[in-house]
This record gives structure tokens, sequence and C-alpha cells, in this order.
């Protein structure tokens, strides 16, 4: 099987999206298929994530920033603080939505309205559009020597889409779509109503010329499948074994310390971690005896919380960290934090670092929607607590202190916790399905 993938992110970037991606093509061309990545070349992110791809498989292509100026003209935007380019995602463990989201004016720090008027006009599809001339280009060059049986185009940003959808138009070649995000129903930064129509009309166009839908739960594979009739299949992230750490961890060193760990970015509101700063600021002895640790949060979004609930000394707010850091921090924690937001409109959205929890083997706390996908996989595989009422995560919290003191560390879950969870396992998955598609 050939197959061609169009995606944005793409190692050495360090982000969870590239993790996925670089993971999946990996484990494909493992399985003797001949893979083909289209991505870019001068990427935005945090670089060091291992590239286990041949190098003379993936073809990168420069882009434009839409949101930048030239010269002076940018110069005077900035000094006049008319203009504020879109955020970046977080570089340690969130995927896309805040590179490609257009937020509403409130959530501008700037609090402008000119950006976001900008944003809605030419951010279309989304703020990664100044890649498409490119990509457009190098994928016909490449069409023109190497015919693949199928064009792989995960989004968001989602003008990976309409760049596959483009070359699938020009060369016939079957076109697989997916979803690692939502697009015109994106609840967190819904636009105005004008905009949402084109995005869904741009995503039912994209859709329909295409023969299969791939995306990362359940949830969202049911609304794919009766909004479009198409074939779907669930690719869930994932963790891969040969990350982890060689060594063995028995969690935080102090035997009278529960050290929790988060690793990504907080949506205050959202995806927000009140409810266990309550449960920690209740009670005087968990405040002597709990840290809690952030990696790569913004510490104006985190700081307010934590005085308001009064934790501020078991709280630490550290820099990015690149994805090995990352999974051994994981690896060698006692308790690993999930936030979700609590609202149905958060049912079938899965962080990526979520599936990288289950291969640490630590107990997860998982905060908001008590029947989401983590939360429902962590009360079926015992592999940790989901709640957002403060006294039920402060007993929880109190009695694995009191195992950690008795034993000394708080044992590593059971591998069937993990079960099914690994990147080859999915590319497995990948590979079965677009097999029968394109069959």
């Amino acid at each position: 099987m050939k197959l061609l993938f169009v995606t944005w992110y793409f190692p050495p970037s360090n982000t969870i999206a590239a993790v996925r991606l670089g993971k999946l093509a990996k484990y494909i061309i493992a399985r003797g298929h001949d893979v083909r990545v289209l991505t870019i070349e001068n990427s935005p992110y945090r670089q060091g994530l291992p590239v286990a791809v041949p190098p003379e498989r993936i073809f990168r292509t420069t882009w434009r920033d839409v949101n930048a100026l030239p010269g002076w003209g940018m110069a005077m935007v900035r000094k006049l603080g008319l203009f504020r380019k879109p955020a970046a995602s977080n570089p340690v463990n969130s995927d896309t939505t805040a590179a490609t989201a257009t937020p509403p004016p409130q959530a501008s720090k700037s609090g402008r309205l000119l950006p976001y008027l900008y944003q809605l006009f030419f951010n279309f599809p989304d703020s990664r559009v100044g890649w498409m001339p490119e990509a457009r280009k190098r994928g016909l060059e490449l069409l023109k020597t190497w015919r693949p049986d199928g064009i792989f185009a995960s989004g968001p940003p989602f003008t990976c889409l309409l760049i596959g959808y483009l070359l699938s138009r020009a060369s016939g070649i079957p076109l697989i779509v997916e979803f690692r995000d939502r697009w015109s129903d994106d609840p967190y930064y819904p636009p105005p109503r004008w905009r949402g129509c084109i995005n869904r009309w741009l995503e039912q166009k994209i859709v329909r010329h295409s023969i299969a839908i791939t995306t990362v739960s359940e949830p969202w594979a049911e609304t794919y499948r009766g909004r479009y009739a198409k074939p779907t299949a669930v690719i869930y992230n994932a963790f891969d074994p040969d990350d982890l750490p060689a060594e063995t961890s028995e969690g935080w060193p102090d035997r009278d310390v529960l050290q929790i760990l988060y690793t990504g970015g907080i949506y205050p509101g959202r995806r927000d971690p009140t409810p266990l700063f309550e449960a920690i600021g209740s009670d005087q002895d968990l405040k002597q005896r709990i840290r809690v640790d952030f990696y790569g949060t913004d510490p104006d979004l985190v700081q307010p919380l934590v005085s308001a609930c009064g934790v501020q000394d078991i709280v630490t707010v550290h820099g990015a960290v690149d994805h090995a850091d990352a999974t051994r921090l994981q690896h060698c924690a006692d308790l690993l934090l999930l936030m979700q937001w609590d609202n149905p409109k958060e049912q079938g959205n899965v962080p990526g670092k979520f599936f990288e929890y289950l291969g640490a083997r630590r107990p997860i706390i998982v905060l908001g929607l008590a029947n989401g996908v983590p939360a429902t996989i962590v009360k079926e595989r015992g592999a940790g607590i989901t709640s957002t009422d403060p006294k039920e995560l402060a007993d929880a919290l109190k009695s694995w202190l009191r195992e950690k003191q008795k034993k000394g560390h708080l044992p590593d879950l059971p591998l069937e916790s993990r079960r099914g969870f690994t990147h080859e396992e999915q590319a497995r998955e990948l590979e079965r399905f677009l097999a029968d598609v394109l069959a």
C-alpha cells in the first residue's frame, strides 16, 4: 500500500500531534508500506522530537504566515497595539486547538476588535492557510513521479484537509480525512454564525469528496458516521513503550509527600484544576503533604486559581520541556492530573497526553466530564479516580497518601490498564482500515 500523509505537525516539532503522526508513519512503514510525508519546513514550534521516518520519504516545504506583515508595517501595527498574532499551541502535551481556532474578542489579551476581524476574514480555513500554495505545488510535483493508493490528510490545522482535497481532485487519488479535533462544531471558540456556515460548507465539501474518515474517539466517530455516511474508524492517540524510561520508578522519593504532575496547557473555567486546589486547600494536612507541578503551562492562568484556593506554597509552574522529558516526568510522578471540561460538549474529546499517562502506569486524577472517554477508561480499568467534588478528591488523596506512607511508594498500575493503546497497535488499526476502504 502506498500512502501520502499531509500533515502540518511532524517530527522534529515537539508537539503531541507531531508525536501521533510521526509514530503512525513509522509503524506503517515498518509494516512494509510505502509512506511519503508532505509537511512544513520552517516549523514555528520547539524542535527536538526524534525523526523515525527516513528523510528521503519526507517532503518539507516553506510556508507564509498570513498574520505577519513585513518590515516597518508590522513594527507600526505592533507599536499601535492594533494586531495580535494567534497563540501557538502548547509545545508539551496539548494538541492544536489554540493554533487553529479564532478566539472571540474577549479571549484576546489586547481585547481589540481589529485582529479578531482580520483573522475571521483572512485565516480561512485557519491561520495556516499560508502553507497551502507551496504544499499544493510540492504535492503535485511528487505525484508526477509517484502515485500513492491514497492521500491521508490530518487536521487540525484544517488547511491540511484542504490541501489533501486539492491534490485528490487534481490527481484522482482517493482522499481519507482525519479529524484529530472538531472543525465546524468546535465548542471552545465558536465563530460568528456567518463564519460558522462557511466552515461547515467547506468541511462538507471536503468530506463528501473523501472516501473515508478517521478520528480519535468513538463519540466523534458516531457523529461523523451520522453526518456523512462515510466509513469511519477510531484511531486513538497512544503511547510508545520505546519512549518510556528504561529505569523503573517508585514516584516522588519522599514517602510523606504526594507529587501530582500535569503537562500541558489549561483553559480556566473549562479544563480547570480548581476542584483539586479546593480539595487540597480544605485540609491542613494535605497542604503540607501534597505538591503539584505544572510543566509547559501559562503561569498567568494558574496563579489566580492557586491564590483563590490558598495553595500557593504547594504549586509550582515550570517551563516547557521536550517530549522525552515530559514522558520521564510522568513516569516518575506519584499521580498524574488530567482535566476535561465538565460539559456534554466535551464528550469524545481525549487529550493525547491521556494515553501517555496510561503508558506511565501512574494513577490518574480526571477532573471533568464523568462519562467522558478518559473518565470511562479510567473507571473501567481501575486506573485512578474521576471527580469534580473537592471532598471526594480530598478523601482519595488521603487514601493514596496513607498507602504511600505504608509501602514507601504507590504501586504501578497493572499492565492491563494500558492494553491496546500503543502507537504500534493503533497503526495496525489504521493499516487495516485503509486497506479495506482503498480496496
